[in-house]
């Protein structure tokens, strides 16, 4: 029988590292989160401009309306039937806005498709009606003899009042955006109306309520210009951050659970009687590195399908891009490293927590200082920030990603040099720990007992 060959070094370490991505990444709770879900995404990305742009439903049927004027019913039917300019429905939901998110994104979603819409309303003004007229209407659109029924009082076109609301009246079967079509017409009608009743004329009214936007424009030292946008440029450097926080810590995490639970387990032992420490430490930092690097292409790339079907690629160069790998795999060895060490040095996840903490207490100064860097990426707090290990990567990535001007060449190379060292040094520091750890039982060691496992031979 012939024997099978024995691996060699770097073969143990792949070895482990397969097993590792294996025993994680081919689950189906990690393939559903954190490909599946991505994967979805992308093909809603890729078919919402077809829902968008899908045809409105026709809207048919008698619209009612007690006017008392006689003049709100026609208004409201010259606007119904002109579509509103996406300018103008933008400035009615801004003006109106829907009460919750899922209808503002509905109203949003009626700016696409008015123009083909099919329209044949049948407007019918009736006088002031009494207390049975109005029951007997409310008949009608309960039966669905009427699209909606809309009771107008005086009180509300009196323009020396405030505005009043009206009542108006639906089945249960309309869908909401013929609520919307019909609720701005009314409102608008009721609107005009009031204008023309006051003896001002609207243009007029629109001309000087229209709060003049300016155009900001940044001019960097060299003279060159930019426009500006203020929302975007605190909402990019954030997903570039958190993007990197999340892939590093799923598989950090994973990383430190594992190991807790092979040493509690003994399965640890079995595994050293066919890997060295150190190969086993570098197996598991590199198959848990293949993780984290699935999620941050994954949701990497549904952020970039978002920005390229919005036709905003541009507020992503390619530099950005490369600075957040180099990053990554600053941040995913540092952390990897801490992760390693203390799921080495203890049996139970609880013991854990002790010695995480103070980390994760660095580690959440980017969070922390998430807008005082973004406000002013070249000021002494971000700069001291982006030196201060194991923070480095992630404020250097929000700085990076945030500044309206280049950040200085050499502390952008020097941060990269100097986290690296730190990175590798941490590396270095869990290798020494993870070697006596992994064999201890018993009480959880204390921080001055690691620092001697560190450097202490």
């Amino acid at each position: 029988m012939r024997e099978r060959p024995t691996p060699s070094y770097l073969g143990r370490i792949a070895l482990v590292a397969w097993r590792e991505f294996r025993h994680t990444a081919l689950t189906k709770g990690f393939i559903i989160g954190a490909v599946a879900l991505p994967v979805l995404l992308f093909g809603v990305i890729a078919i919402m401009p077809t829902l968008i742009t899908q045809k409105t439903p026709p809207l048919v049927g008698t619209v009612v309306v007690a006017d008392p004027t006689g003049t709100v019913v026609p208004r409201a039917k010259a606007i119904l039937e002109t579509p509103p300019s996406i300018r103008e429905s933008l400035e009615e939901i801004a003006k109106n806005p829907p009460k919750d998110t899922g209808s503002q994104l509905e109203a949003a979603a009626d700016l696409a498709g008015r123009e083909d819409q099919h329209i044949e309303v049948t407007w019918r003004a009736e006088a002031p009606t009494d207390p049975a007229a109005v029951e007997r209407l409310k008949d009608e659109v309960r039966d669905g003899r009427v699209l909606a029924f809309a009771s107008i009082d005086a009180t509300v076109l009196d323009p020396a009042k405030d505005a009043q609301p009206f009542e108006l009246y639906i089945p249960s079967s309309l869908s909401p955006k013929h609520v919307r079509q019909i609720t701005r017409a009314l409102r608008k009608a009721v609107e005009d109306e009031r204008i023309a009743k006051s003896g001002v004329d609207r243009a007029t009214i629109a001309r000087l309520s229209g709060a003049p936007e300016p155009t900001t424009r940044r001019i960097s030292p060299e003279g060159a210009e930019a426009e500006e946008n203020t929302e975007l440029r605190f909402i990019v450097p954030a997903a570039f951050m958190f993007l990197l926080w999340i892939s590093v810590f799923t598989s950090a995490n994973y990383l430190l659970t594992t190991t807790i639970e092979e040493k509690s387990s003994k399965v640890m032992e079995v595994l050293l009687a066919a890997a060295s420490p150190m190969q086993l430490l570098a197996g598991k930092i590199a198959g848990y590195s293949l993780v984290s690097g699935v999620m941050l292409v994954m949701y990497g790339g549904l952020g970039l399908a978002a920005l390229s079907a919005a036709a905003m690629m541009d507020l992503v160069p390619l530099m950005h891009l490369a600075y957040l790998v180099v990053f990554f795999v600053m941040a995913y060895v540092m952390v990897a490293s801490m992760m390693a060490a203390v799921g080495s040095a203890v049996s139970d996840l609880r013991e854990a927590q002790s010695l995480v903490g103070p980390v994760m207490m660095l580690l959440t100064v980017p969070i922390m200082l998430w807008m005082p860097i973004i406000q002013n990426p070249n000021g002494m707090l971000a700069t001291v920030a982006g030196f201060v290990p194991p923070a480095t990567p992630f404020v250097m990535i929000l700085r990076l990603t945030a500044s309206t001007e280049p950040i200085p060449l050499w502390q952008t190379l020097l941060s990269i040099a100097w986290g690296f060292v730190c990175a590798f040094g941490m590396l270095w520091l869990a290798a020494r720990i993870f070697r006596v750890g992994v064999l201890m039982q018993g009480k959880p060691p204390t921080p001055r007992e690691l620092l001697r496992w560190a450097f202490v031979r």
